[in-house]
This record gives structure tokens, sequence and C-alpha cells, in this order.
């Protein structure tokens, strides 16, 4: 009840916001339960698995573990939600024939019981450590069980769930099991209070989660271009990014600038930047879903987030492809995959503005040095395999053993 006061005030401040920065989405007001028959009928067409992932990255995590779902549990529908705007964009385009996708539920307790019941699921998966305490309540209630999958505790969560550890233990052992990315990840998460025996290390997901679909929505590259990708990028790194790219060109015109921000609302305001400093030859990408395909064209890739905001993005994609990449300081959220890259000799992180120039000056200049750190990367890649086929081993021991389906798992 306290939680559901709190969560009201929440909402009172952030929906006008949603409203002002349009980041409501069609099919909206199903976050509220409010469902129209059609939709109903389609989510009790079948028994249910039910997976949430949060936004952009959460998608791309399930976009491959949704297969092998469907291939173990041949008789169940998977129902995949997911909360921000653009991540609900991506997983309609990438999901559509192999899941139905809808909007999550507003973390109130009628509301998430109302989802509950509707979509009575057999069990329910949430990615890197959603913790929503009304949805496990009533997911607890109905005797659902409930599995994380790449679990994931950031030292800015860690700081934040510490303060509030004394609520959290009921909560947290209401979870069946805990598939966690690390070692650290896994002990930060039983001392919140997780049971040991609930916990397990089963690696990134990610790591099995490479490219497929590689049409890029750009023309293809000139007989004589080289591509450098910027990806993911936020305030502050684009212009860092130009500075650099003003002096590339002029030591070696093949080179040409994407940049992929990592929010398209932002892509006028670059597209702006661009143009004010003069450049003809900069693309700046204004839709979703398309990165992966444009580091397959990259001869050399800046993953962003890393320079001035911090906190990082997902490195394993162009590292896949055996692309050379650079990333800043700030990669917190993925420390123990930049630490794997960093101990095979498959990335370059450099310190600051300076050293970023330096680096891709130097990785401009030495087509040698970039196929090195290509080759490498495909190798962490290699070694860190099979997070997939771990967490779906564990997760079959809480699924009721009528809906396993393939004996495999």
């Amino acid at each position: 009840m306290v939680y559901d006061l709190v969560f009201l005030l929440y909402a009172l401040v952030y929906l006008p916001y949603l409203l002002l920065t349009k980041r409501g989405y069609k099919g909206y007001c199903m976050r509220f339960g409010l469902f129209s028959p059609a939709v109903k009928g389609q989510i009790k067409a079948k028994d249910n698995i039910w997976i949430h992932a949060v936004s952009v990255g959460e998608v791309m995590v399930i976009d491959g573990f949704i297969d092998q779902l469907r291939k173990n549990y041949p008789a169940c529908q998977i129902i995949a939600t997911v909360t921000t705007k653009t991540g609900y964009e991506l997983a309609r385009e990438r999901l559509k024939d192999r899941a139905l996708v809808i909007p999550s539920p507003i973390d109130f307790s009628f509301v998430a019981g109302a989802f509950v019941s509707l979509i009575a699921p057999k069990m329910y998966i949430v990615v890197e450590t959603e913790i929503w305490p009304n949805l496990y309540r009533q997911l607890y209630l109905k005797k659902v069980s409930l599995g994380v999958i790449n679990g994931r505790i950031s030292d800015a969560s860690f700081g934040r769930y510490k303060a509030i550890r004394f609520l959290l233990k009921g909560i947290l052992n209401q979870v069946s099991v805990w598939c966690m990315q690390s070692q650290k990840d896994a002990d930060r998460i039983m001392e919140l209070g997780a049971e040991a025996s609930r916990v397990v290390v089963t690696g990134n997901v990610k790591f099995d989660d490479l490219p497929k679909d590689l049409d890029s929505p750009v023309s293809s590259l000139g007989k004589d271009e080289v591509w450098w990708v910027a990806g993911s990028t936020h305030p502050g790194e684009e212009e860092i990014v130009l500075d650099v790219y003003d002096k590339i060109i002029k030591d070696d015109p093949r080179w040409r600038l994407v940049i992929v921000p990592r929010h398209v609302d932002r892509s006028a305001q670059i597209k702006e930047l661009v143009t004010r400093r003069g450049f003809k030859d900069v693309i700046v990408i204004d839709t979703i879903g398309q990165l992966r395909s444009l580091y397959s064209k990259a001869s050399l890739v800046f993953v962003g987030k890393s320079l001035c905001v911090g906190g990082g993005h997902n490195i394993i994609e162009p590292a896949s492809l055996g692309k050379a990449v650079i990333i800043g300081p700030k990669v917190e959220n993925f420390r123990d995959i930049v630490a794997c890259f960093k101990e095979g000799k498959a990335i370059v992180q450099v310190e600051d503005a300076h050293g970023f120039e330096a680096a891709v000056r130097d990785l401009c200049a030495d087509a040698a040095k970039r196929e090195a750190l290509g080759v490498a990367a495909r190798k962490v890649i290699a070694a860190n395999q099979g997070a997939t086929k771990r967490s779906l081993e564990h997760l079959a021991t809480c699924m009721d053993s009528r809906f396993r389906g393939n004996d495999n798992v």
C-alpha cells in the first residue's frame, strides 16, 4: 500500500513529463491494463511465457534468447513486455513474428494483478535485474516461477539498493533463480538479500547474441571510402568525435564518419551541429535498430556513453564482427565485459579526449593494428559464449514439467 502511494506520487510528476517530451507511444494505455478485446484474445490463445525487457539494450539481449525459448517450449506463446518508447518500437519490429509484444505494466498493485491474471504465465523472465515489487508479489501469489537472466548490479544501482536493503530481502527471494553475469554481480545480489541457493553465475547472454541481419540503411561504401562509426553517442561526445574527424580527413580524406546517437530524437540537433561545423561527408542516423548493420561496414568503431556521460554501452556487437573498437574510461555498467576484452588485448580504452584523439589517429593510419584488434576481439567472443544455454538449463528447473517440451534444455 505504501509503495503504491509512493509510486502514485512519482506517476503524477512523470506523466506530464511524458506528455511534454512525447515519450508515450501507440498502445501506451496498455501499461494501465487497458487491453482491446483483440489483444486479450491473442494473449489468451495459448499458454504463455512472459519475458520483460525494459529498453533497447535488453530487447537486443532477448532477440536470440526468444528463439531458444520457442525451440525449447514449442507449446507456449512468448509474451514480450517493453517499457521505453524506443525499446517498444524496436521490439515490435524485430520480434513481430516470434513474440506478442506489449507495453510493460505500470507497477501499481491492481495493474500488475490484472496483467498476471490475463497473461497467466507459466514463467516470468526479466532481463538484467529490473525489480518491480508489486509485479513480483502478484506473480509470487499466483505461484508463477520468476527468473532473472543476464543479471547485473551496476555500481550506481548497488549504492541505491543498499540504502533500502532492509526492504529488498523479501522481494528478492520471490525470484526463483538469479542468473547473473559475473561473480561480482552474484555477490552483490546476495549481499542485498537474495538466498545463495537461488543465485548462479551463467555469464553474459550478449556474447551469444551475434549479429544476423546486416542490411544497411546507408548506401554502400564508395570505391575508396573507409568508415568510422561512432555508435550510441551521448551529448558532448559528438563534438569530440567531430573535432578528431576534422583532423583525420586532412591526413586521409578516404575516411567517412557515421554518427549513430543513442537517442534518435537528438539526431536533428546533431545534424545541425554537423552542418554548422561545415562537414558535408558526415552521416547522422535518425532511425533505430540499424547499428549492427552499420558496424558491419566499419573499419573503426567508437562506442559511446564512455567519454562524457558515463556508464558505457555494449561493445560485443562490433567486436563480434571483428572490428577495431575504441572506448572511453566511463564504462562502469560493462566493467566485466570490458575487462575480458582488455585481458585479450582486443580493445583500445582511453582516459580522456586527448588520448581519444591519439588513439583514433593511430588506428586510422594503421590497418594492420585494426586487423589485429578485430582478430583478438573474435577470440574473446568465442571464449565467452554459452550463457544462453546455461541460463535456459537453470530456468528449466523452475518450469512446470508439462511445458518443458525439449529434454535438451
